[in-house]
């Protein structure tokens, strides 16, 4: 039975409308621990002052800290239901009276910034390293199920069709609720399942209700302390993929369960209209998710013009701010020394469609798979339809894709691009095409002529390109907008072809890629892998 809609105070509305330019989806426990294993004996307060490195450039749009502290069955605060951390400086500090958790809390306040408690609906228990013994686990396996990639070392996942798991989760959240001033809790459903596969729509009522339960919960506790509890979800990209995952969105929306709506994790496209035609007149927030770590298949660490181009579509697309996740603020190894300095640039430029104004950037059309490895999501040269979940997986996304045979049809693409440079902008515009034959492995290193990457594609590093043949660079055509370009130049393996900025459209683009004819020694697929287009501001053409 449909229920009526929460009745939310102008106080809570204006929380909702508060500034929120970048929200930073911090892992706070990974970011301690290496500190911790860097600096063996490092002082609390120097532990705290130390993870707040990304966020007190005075140029950074960081609006808001969303801290992670734990998988959500260990954690690294004091409670009467969860295991600590099994770890010497979380028992020292614990002993001392030292709660890491309100320290960085108070401190986040202290600094103006609004402060989340970001609870992973399913983590996988292993935020110290390895796998943890959960007791709760141990004493109900029945509540839980188990994943692909489960192994002998997991507890399986919560299976949240259940009355017993509602009330353990709402239990230990309504801890943290009530022991710590949060401005709003994000439940991250991204990070792990949280029906068996298969039976996600089906039993979605039964996460509607958790949800129902959870604001209610907080609303209890916002009257007690006379100040509004806010509540995000981050959910798959699309309404498909919620559905898929079984999380009924839109009756959320229809019945105020949530205010903002957290939407993807490592993908480049959000289907950012669609949800905000659907969630019309509810004043939910929309925030698209970037995760730089497990990245979206061949971008991972794309770099500054990349991160520019995914970030200005969704700006143009209606985004309300910006949500970044795992990327990796100076304290993960090995990436420290390479990753930060651009993570402190896109803090500066991407809170802001006009920062990016006239900034160079590169659009990109959406690879499958990828981030986690083929363990957890298939690696797209090697894919099967993941039927554990939506989230992660990309599943919908337009590449790899194969050129016809027959030289009769387009292999078509659309892509997404924010920038209006049609009229009297000095910028240069140029299409990239990265292409691969599946037959390549098969072949004599000889006969690789028409190859224009290796066969084996690495699904975070990118793809290894060598140089095509000319001729298959005479046999592809690439049509912009139904506007044939001319013949491509030939750089490390890309095909580029120039593009008249009258070509280009603000928003979406449809390409057109054909194979007129097929080249010697090709195979019986030529896959596109990679379709991008660069915007060089500066260079009259």
């Amino acid at each position: 039975m449909e229920k009526n809609s929460m009745d939310l105070s102008p106080a809570h509305t204006d929380a909702v409308e508060r500034r929120r330019r970048i929200v930073v989806n911090f892992d706070a426990s990974f970011a301690v621990n290496v500190k911790l294993r860097r600096e063996p004996g490092i002082g609390v307060e120097d532990v705290v002052e130390h993870l707040f490195g990304f966020a007190d450039d005075e140029d950074t749009a960081i609006d808001s800290i969303w801290w992670n502290w734990c998988e959500g069955n260990q954690v690294p605060y004091p409670s009467q239901y969860l295991p600590l951390f099994d770890h010497p400086q979380y028992r020292q500090w614990i002993d001392d009276g030292v709660d890491i958790v309100r320290r960085v809390l108070e401190t986040t306040k202290r600094r103006g910034l609004e402060a989340f408690f970001s609870h992973r609906m399913n983590g996988s228990d292993n935020d110290l390293g390895p796998f943890a013994v959960i007791p709760m686990k141990v004493e109900h396996p029945e509540w839980t199920f188990r994943t692909p990639w489960c192994t002998h070392e997991d507890n399986g996942y919560w299976n949240f069709a259940l009355d017993q798991v509602h009330d353990y989760v709402l239990r230990n959240l309504g801890e943290v609720a009530e022991n710590y001033d949060f401005d709003g809790f994000e439940l991250d459903f991204a990070r792990g399942v949280v029906f068996p596969s298969g039976e996600g729509w089906i039993q979605r009522h039964r996460l509607t209700q958790f949800m129902r339960r959870f604001r209610e919960m907080l609303m209890s506790r916002s009257e007690q302390r006379g100040k509004p509890i806010l509540v995000a979800a981050r959910v798959p990209e699309t309404l498909v993929g919620c559905r898929f995952d079984g999380l009924d969105v839109e009756t959320w929306a229809r019945e105020q369960l949530v205010d903002i709506l957290v939407l993807g994790c490592r993908s480049f496209e959000a289907e950012l209209v669609a949800m905000r035609s659907r969630l019309q007149g509810t004043g939910i927030k929309l925030f698209p998710s970037i995760d730089d770590h497990h990245a979206s298949d061949g971008y991972q660490n794309p770099g500054s013009a990349v991160l520019r181009g995914v970030v200005a579509n969704w700006w143009q697309q209606g985004a309300d701010g910006m949500h970044t996740f795992n990327f990796n603020y100076a304290v993960s190894e090995p990436y420290a020394d390479q990753d930060w300095p651009s993570h402190l640039l896109a803090y500066k430029e991407i809170g802001d469609p006009q920062t990016l104004a006239g900034k160079d950037k590169t659009f990109v059309v959406q690879r499958r798979g990828g981030g986690h490895g083929p363990t957890v999501v298939p690696n797209p040269e090697d894919w099967s339809t993941p039927r554990h979940s939506y989230a992660n997986t990309n599943m919908l996304a337009q590449l790899p894709a194969a050129l016809g045979n027959d030289g009769r049809v387009d292999t078509l693409l659309t892509i997404a691009v924010a920038d209006d440079v049609s009229d009297g902008v000095e910028v240069e515009v140029a299409l990239r095409l990265l292409l691969s034959d599946t037959a390549a492995a098969d072949l004599e290193d000889g006969d690789r002529l028409d190859q224009v990457t290796v066969a084996t594609i690495g699904h975070k590093d990118g793809l290894q390109n060598v140089p095509p043949s000319r001729d298959i660079v005479e046999a592809i055509e690439v049509r912009l907008n139904n506007s044939l370009l001319p013949a491509p130049a030939i750089d490390g393996g890309w095909l580029v072809f120039a593009v008249e900025p009258g070509q280009l459209a603000a928003g979406d683009n449809l390409v057109g890629v054909r194979a007129s004819r097929r080249p010697a020694f090709a195979a019986a697929e030529i896959l596109i892998e990679k379709l991008e287009i660069h915007l060089q501001y500066g260079v009259a053409r």
